[in-house]
């Protein structure tokens, strides 16, 4: 179970959102695993455009559960070792921007997010803000628990700074 934390048991999809949104914000890698499916994949498409035009296609490459796992360890680790220079906050916006789509054993949830990203060490401190909307696919899996199967992100403005731009600042890039 959730190791620290916020965490209520994803016995409904909305409940992974949620879950998945203190993962983050509390840096709890154990409770942020536990949102994915075995099966998981990431796909950022635009950004994977971009990055293909800058000579970098591996870099959204075969993104799935393992990349995912490195990816965010990543994240936490370097926000928590320096959180006298940097910091973060991730909102998902209460009001989804089209009704959830949830089945018997399988959902899709859309939410609008903004990734507020602190720089203490600038003079004066800076904020970049990734804002987009990510696209939860989620399926029951054991203890009928939901986790999601395929996340799927687009900036809010094409060409913007989004989530999965971030992300990909802290995936190695595969040898």
């Amino acid at each position: 179970m959730a190791e620290e934390g916020t965490w209520d048991t994803p016995f409904h999809p909305d409940l992974v959102i949620g879950n998945l949104m203190h993962a983050y914000n509390e840096k709890v890698i154990g409770n942020f695993i536990l949102c994915l499916c075995d099966s998981f994949t990431f796909s950022a498409p635009e950004d994977s455009v971009k990055a293909v035009q800058d000579n970098r296609e591996e870099l959204f490459a075969n993104w799935d559960k393992s990349s995912e796992i490195s990816v965010t360890t990543s994240i936490f680790t370097t926000f928590r070792q320096n959180v006298d220079s940097a910091s973060y906050v991730l909102l998902f916006d209460p009001d989804p921007p089209v009704t959830d789509d949830v089945g018997d054993t399988t959902a899709v949830l859309l939410r609008e997010y903004e990734l507020l990203i602190f720089d203490f060490k600038s003079d004066p401190p800076e904020t970049t803000l990734a804002k987009g909307t990510a696209t939860f696919y989620m399926k029951q899996t054991s203890l009928n628990w939901w986790s999601i199967y395929f996340w799927s992100d687009r900036p809010m403005v094409s060409g913007g700074y989004d989530w999965g731009a971030f992300k990909a600042e802290f995936r190695q890039s595969p040898r």
